[in-house]
C-alpha cells in the first residue's frame, strides 16, 4: 500500500500498533524512570487494554503489527547487517554483531524489541552489573513518537532521549524496507547524526522532533509543538524540507509549550477529533496560561514568512480553519489537570468526529457528550452488538489507566499510515 495523511481526522484505512510484551517486564521500580515511565506497569493487565484498542482498530481499517512489519524488512541479509551495525555500535557491543546477524528476520525483530541480555563473559562485563547489551524498548508502544507521516512522506523521529534512539532506526529500516510501507521517502530523518538547525555540517546542538508534536490539520497545514521533546531547530528543518517539496504554499504553525512532564507533546493540551473541531486543555490554549504562537507561511523555493498570534485559534483561523473546542476535564481546575495528566486530550480520531480514548477520564466524556458526542464503551463494538456508522459523533470508551501510567492515549499509541479525504 501507499501510504498517505492529509488530515488528523480523515477516514482511518490503516495503522500501524505495537502490542506490549516482554520489553514491558524488564522495567523495575529503580529502572522506570530512566526509560521515561512514572512507574512500574502490569503487562498482563496493559496487554489487555491494549488488545481491546487493538481489536477495535480491526473493525474500522487494516491494522499491521510493528514486529511483524520489520521482520518483513529484515528479510535481506544486507539490511539486517546494516541495521545490526547501526545498534550495535550505538550501543557500544559490537562483539555481538556475528551473533545477531545469524538470527531469523523474525529473531532478530524480537531481540532488538525485547532487548539482549548480557553475557557477563569477562570480568568488566559482570561488574557493570549491566543486564541488556541492547535494552529494551518498553516505550515502543507509543507508535507515534518515533515516526509519522505527511502527506506520502516519512518523518523519522530525532528522540529526545538516548533509551528511545533504538526506535528511530527500527522505525527507518521498517519504512524503507517493508513492502507494504511504500512511501515517497523521507521528509525528515532523525537518525542523521548531522540535524543540525539548517542542516549544515557543523558544531550545535541536534534537532529534536516526536510525532506528538507534529499534527496534520489539512493537506497545506501543519501544527507543530516546540517542547521538551522537540525544539525549535526541527520546526526550522521541517519548514526548509516543505519549502523544497511542493510546489504549492504550506502553513505550519508553531506552539510553544511548557516544559513539563504533563505536556511533553502538543497532543497532550489539543488534539483534532472533528474535521472542524478540537479536544483542548483550556489553560494552555484558550486560558491566561496560553502558550506563545507563530505561524510560517512556506512559499515554494522561498524564504518562510513568520506571524505572531495571541492564541493557537487565532492562527487557526487564519490559515483558514475555524474551530469548536472541547474542553479537556471540564470546567474544574482541579479536574482538568488531572484528567489531562491521565492523556485525556490524548485521544485519536479514526473518522470525522470519531474518537477513542480512555474511559477513566469522565469530566471529558461529560464535555464531548455535551458537544453532540454519543458516549459508548469499546466492549460495544468489539462484540458486534453495535457499529461506528450507527453514528455522527462518537466517543468510543475504552479502558486505559495502566496504559496512561506509561505516559500517553490512543494517539500516542497508532501510527496511521493510510487516512481517506476529509469530507467537503
Amino acid at each position: 500500500m501507499s501510504v498517505s495523511v492529509i488530515s488528523e481526522t480523515g477516514d482511518l484505512q490503516a495503522v500501524i500498533i505495537h502490542t506490549p510484551g516482554r520489553e514491558i517486564e524488564s522495567m523495575t521500580p529503580k529502572t522506570a524512570h530512566e526509560v521515561l515511565y512514572n512507574d512500574i506497569i502490569p503487562i498482563a493487565v496493559v496487554r489487555d487494554e491494549h488488545r481491546q484498542l487493538k481489536q477495535f482498530l480491526e473493525q474500522v481499517c487494516e491494522v499491521h503489527e510493528f514486529s511483524q512489519l520489520l521482520a518483513r524488512a529484515l528479510s535481506e541479509e544486507e539490511v539486517r547487517g546494516e541495521l545490526v551495525s547501526r545498534v550495535t555500535d550505538a550501543h557500544w557491543c559490537t562483539d555481538r554483531e556475528e551473533e545477531l546477524a545469524a538470527l531469523t528476520p523474525e529473531e532478530l525483530a524480537a531481540a532488538l524489541i525485547g532487548g539482549l541480555p548480557t553475557r557477563n563473559d569477562s570480568v568488566t562485563s559482570y561488574l557493570s552489573r549491566r543486564q541488556y547489551d541492547i535494552p529494551p524498548l518498553p516505550n515502543l508502544y507509543f507508535m507515534r513518537d518515533s515516526s509519522m507521516i505527511f502527506r506520502d512522506r516519512v518523518v523519522i523521529g530525532a528522540m529526545a532521549y538516548d533509551v528511545r534512539t533504538t526506535e528511530a532506526l527500527l522505525m527507518k529500516t521498517t519504512f524503507a524496507h517493508a513492502p507494504e510501507l511504500e512511501n515517497g521517502g523521507l521528509l525528515f530523518d532523525g537518525t542523521d547524526p548531522n540535524r543540525f538547525s539548517d542542516g549544515a555540517k557543523r558544531p550545535g546542538p541536534r534537532a529534536r522532533l516526536e510525532g506528538g508534536d507534529l499534527l496534520v490539520i489539512r493537506p497545506n497545514l501543519l501544527m507543530m509543538g516546540i517542547s521538551e521533546r522537540t525544539s525549535s531547530s526541527a520546526v526550522d528543518i521541517i519548514v526548509g524540507r516543505i519549502a523544497a517539496s511542493w510546489d504549492e504554499p504550506v502553513c505550519v504553525i508553531a506552539v510553544l509549550l511548557p516544559e513539563e512532564r504533563a505536556a511533553i507533546h502538543l497532543d497532550m493540551v489539543f488534539t483534532m477529533i472533528d474535521t472542524n473541531a478540537a479536544l483542548i486543555y483550556e489553560p494552555y490554549v484558550t486560558g491566561p496560561a496560553r502558550r506563545d504562537v507563530v505561524s510560517i507561511h512556506i512559499a515554494p523555493g522561498g524564504k518562510p514568512h513568520i506571524r505572531p498570534h495571541d492564541t493557537v485559534l487565532g492562527a487557526l483561523a487564519e490559515a483558514g480553519v475555524d474551530l469548536e473546542t472541547v474542553a479537556c476535564g471540564g470546567a474544574d481546575d482541579v479536574t482538568r489537570q488531572r484528567e489531562q495528566w491521565l492523556s485525556g486530550t490524548n485521544v485519536f480520531a479514526f473518522g470525522p468526529g470519531k474518537i477513542i480514548g480512555y474511559d477513566c477520564n469522565e469530566a471529558t466524556m461529560e464535555s464531548l457528550a455535551g458537544a453532540g458526542f454519543e458516549v459508548r464503551d469499546v466492549e460495544a463494538f468489539t462484540s458486534g452488538a453495535d457499529h461506528v456508522d450507527r453514528y455522527g459523533r462518537l466517543f468510543v470508551a475504552m479502558p486505559g489507566i495502566n496504559l496512561a501510567r506509561g505516559g500517553g492515549g490512543p494517539r500516542c499509541m497508532t501510527l496511521p499510515v493510510r487516512r481517506g479525504p476529509l469530507p467537503p
